[in-house]
Order: structure tokens, then sequence, then C-alpha cells
């Protein structure tokens, strides 16, 4: 029931002396959603999608919707709400929506060399059919396609939703016109324009693993991180490494080696090693099947553990395909709260890192059974 507005005018505060009964408050009903409609004249039809955001009505036509709610005081009733929220939902898992999984990879690198990536696309498709959609993936670097292309072909399938993928290496910015389209980003590359993107918290996954490593006997901790990844990630990884070492004692820390590049890192760690002189190192990732030239009482952990490194090497799990999920999620709620285009700060959500053990890290001064 639609909660009543009291108008002092109207009440009777005489009462029955005789009787002893108490003063009458008259109350007048609230405004209804026909009350808006005749206020803004439209039907109540285009007032309820109006209320709702939906951009099959035009913007002049919802604005003058929301100013005739305002200036009578109307209100949603939040049960109705939930209930008609419920109902849309049911109706998009029975229309099978589509959602594009936009990917900017250049041919000669595919995402899918990256299992990092392969998770979080596994995550964020298996999530999406759970909710009644399908994923499907639509390059934006395919030949002959062009931004302006690109965006005609998802609008002329009907596509609303855009679930974008981690940007190619050194890329920070989206060339794509959102404005008809719900869109959140994979992970931290997008920098502009300003979206709703899911991500891992890598500060807090920097501090767990230095937390980790002090519980297992390490003190001289070193930090390894290639500048231009460091960059990608906002510096939250190195925030959280300079973070630790302020509650270090000044003997105990190490200098971080912060080659340009990733792919630097294996020649310059030998050198780094000797001068700084770690008994375990952090690096961003660790390949389970390479090989380090550090001494083997020198412990490894990795911040972005991949499935098929689970139990061999010790790190933080980050859990892609829970982020592709969780990313997946936010897209369908904006698709149905009708939030369609970019934003003045572009909402970001962060997922938790779990430390996992592996024996790549034993314990100060044991020697490490892998990567050797």
């Amino acid at each position: 029931m639609h909660s009543r507005r009291l108008h002092a005018q109207r009440i009777d505060l005489r009462g029955d002396r005789e009787s002893g009964s108490s003063p009458v408050v008259a109350l007048d009903p609230a405004p209804t959603m026909k009350d808006v409609a005749a206020a803004a004249g439209v039907s109540r039809s285009t007032v309820s999608l109006s209320l709702r955001n939906d951009r099959s009505i035009p913007p002049a036509t919802r604005s003058r919707v929301f100013a005739a709610a305002e200036r009578l005081g109307y209100r949603t009733n939040p049960l109705v709400s939930a209930l008609m929220t419920s109902l849309h939902a049911r109706r998009a898992q029975q229309r099978h929506t589509v959602l594009a999984y936009v990917n900017c990879d250049p041919e000669f690198a595919p995402w899918r060399t990256y299992r990092m990536f392969v998770e979080m696309h596994e995550g964020a498709r298996a999530r999406a059919e759970g909710l009644g959609y399908s994923l499907e993936e639509f390059a934006l670097r395919a030949p002959g396609m062009t931004p302006k292309r690109y965006v005609q072909m998802l609008r002329a399938r009907g596509i609303l939703g855009l679930l974008v993928a981690p940007l190619p290496k050194d890329e920070r910015v989206l060339d794509l016109d959102l404005a008809d389209f719900a869109v959140v980003g994979t992970d931290m590359s997008v920098a502009s324009p300003s979206i709703e993107r899911v991500s891992n918290d890598h500060f807090q996954s920097a501090l767990l693993a230095v937390e980790q490593c002090r519980a297992l006997g390490y003190r001289r901790i070193g930090f390894v991180l290639g500048r231009r990844v460091s960059e990608r990630l906002e510096n939250r990884w190195l925030a959280g490494c300079l973070f630790a070492q302020q509650h270090t004692p000044p003997a105990q820390r190490v200098a971080p080696l912060l080659p340009e590049e990733t792919d630097a890192i294996p020649s310059a760690l030998p050198a780094w090693c000797r001068k700084q002189k770690p008994d375990v190192v952090i690096m961003s990732e660790l390949d389970p099947n390479g090989h380090y030239a550090l001494p083997h009482t020198v412990g490894m952990v990795s911040l972005g553990l991949e499935e098929q490194s689970l139990g061999r090497v010790a790190g933080i799990f980050q859990d892609n395909r829970r982020m592709g999920a969780i990313a997946v999620e936010h897209l369908v709620a904006r698709l149905e709260r009708c939030e369609f285009g970019t934003e003045d700060r572009g909402r970001l959500h962060l997922v938790a890192g779990r430390w996992m053990a592996g024996p790549t890290a034993p314990g100060r001064g044991i020697p490490r059974s892998e990567l050797v």
C-alpha cells in the first residue's frame, strides 16, 4: 500500500467533547501512477517505462515524467519494484539475450594464448548462461572492422550489453562509442573512457603475500615487477610492496627490481639477487614450468596464480573465473537498471586474492623443489 501524506489544513482538532472521542485526522491518498500520467500528458505505461529509465522512451518524455512525479511527490512501492525486477529478469532468461564479449586483441596476439584470460572468459560465459544470457565474442580488430562498423554491427544484432576483455599489453583506451550500451570491463586495463570494472584487489594481494612470507620465516622479501605491468594496474601491487616495507626494519628492506618490461626480468634477476640478497622473491607471475637463475634456498612467490599453478607454485590465487562471473553479474544488473553509456567516475569492484601454499616457498632456508 502506498504511504499517505498528512495535510495540516484537514486535521479536525475538535473531536467529540461529550463522548470523549479523539481528534479526527483526515488523510489524502498518495499520488498514483495514473496521477503522474495525467500531469505529464502521457499514458500509464509510459510512466512505468520512464521511471525505470527505459531507453525506448525519448529522453524529453522521461524528463517530463520525472518532473511530474517529483512535483506530485510520487514514490514507487519498493515491494512492487522488487517484483517487477524479478519478472523482468525472468523475461530476460526466456529470450536468451546475447551479451557481447569485446575482444580488442590483434590477430597475431590472440587472448586465448593467456591462461588467465581464458579462465576469466570461461567464468563469464558460465555465469551468463546461468542467468539466461549467452556470451558471444566480437573481435574489434577483425579484418576490415572499424569502431564505427563495430557499433553498427552490435546495434543491428540488438545487443545492448558489452563485457570488455582485458586490452592488449600497453593499451589503456577503448575506442568505441558506448552511448547506447551497458558496459563492464574485466581487469584494470580500460582507463578511458570511464566504465565499471571488476579486478583483483592487487594492493590486498601484495600485502597478503608479504604477510604469508613473514609467517614462513622469510625476512628479506624482494619484489619483482615490470614497470609497464605496474602502470597498467595503477601501481597497486607496487603500492602494497612499498607500504609493507614501511613496517619492515631498515636492515631487512630489499630494493624492488622494476625493469621496464616483464620479459627483462629473468636476465636481470641474478645480478639483482647477488646485490640485494633476498631470501624470498615475490613476482607478478611465475611460469610453473620455468627455470629461474636464483639460489635454491631463495623462495619464489607469484602474485597471479592461474589454475594450472595451484599446488606447484606458492602465491596469490586471483580466481579469474570468479572475476569473470562477477563482471557478468554487474553487466546484467546495469542492463536491468537501464544504465547505458560511460560514467563520470567509473565504479571499480575489487576481488580479494587468496594465499595458496606451494613448494616454491617452503620456508626460510629450506630448498624449494620447484622452479629449479
